[in-house]
């Protein structure tokens, strides 16, 4: 096994200021982004120097989310509370309720392959429908 180039130090070392982008941390320490992107994987250390450094850029992400907010970009209002406002019921989600005929219950009924016709398995297997009723 080849003999290892540069150390974890390094790589801690050229993480700040980068945004958590593994180029300009590969850049800074002079190897390749598979280099750099093999140290972070392998060193706890250097991980959670790249976990912080990713966390600042989300801070920054999120003070100016907090500007839009407070200028009242609308957008932004919308932003946060369908992200951080789920818990206060602020959310798109879409309920669906699936119900059947006049809003009754959803009637099933079990169908072995082997008590269909011929004509009514290549029916099924063409996705035509068909009139009949299975047994």
């Amino acid at each position: 096994m080849g003999k290892n180039l540069f150390t974890a130090a390094q790589f801690i070392a050229a993480i700040p200021k980068t945004g958590g982008i593994i180029t300009s941390i590969a850049n800074k320490v002079g190897c390749t982004w598979n280099t750099a992107k093999s140290y972070i994987n392998r060193h706890p250390t250097v991980l959670a120097a790249y976990r912080a450094e990713c966390e600042v850029v989300l801070d920054m992400a999120e003070s100016e989310l907090i500007k839009a907010l407070k200028r009242g970009d609308q957008w932004a209002v919308k932003y946060l509370l369908s992200t951080k406002g789920k818990a206060r019921g602020y959310t798109e989600k879409t309920e669906i309720e699936i119900a059947g005929a006049g809003g009754g219950p959803i009637k099933h009924q079990e169908v072995r392959a082997e008590d269909l016709t011929d004509d009514e398995l290549a029916a099924i297997a063409s996705g035509r429908r068909t009139g009949a009723a299975a047994p």
